[in-house]
């Protein structure tokens, strides 16, 4: 039987570390320079790196809630 009719997801075998490790944040740094965009809050709360990787992890786990 093929494996996407044994409800088999990609989501549940990815982590979060896993995401980051194939993701590195100086990649991320280097992409939102790139664009002109930097943090907004001096202290330092949801810096733009997080915010990718959170949304990165919200498209690979959008179908799991």
């Amino acid at each position: 039987m093929p494996w996407w009719l044994l409800g088999f997801r990609w989501a549940d075998q990815v982590s979060l570390g896993v995401l980051a490790s194939l993701v590195p944040r100086d990649v991320i740094d280097d992409v939102v320079d790139s664009h002109g965009r930097q943090a907004k809050r001096s202290d330092g709360k949801l810096p733009p790196h997080v915010m990718v990787y959170f949304v990165l992890a919200m498209s690979l786990f959008a179908g799991g809630l």
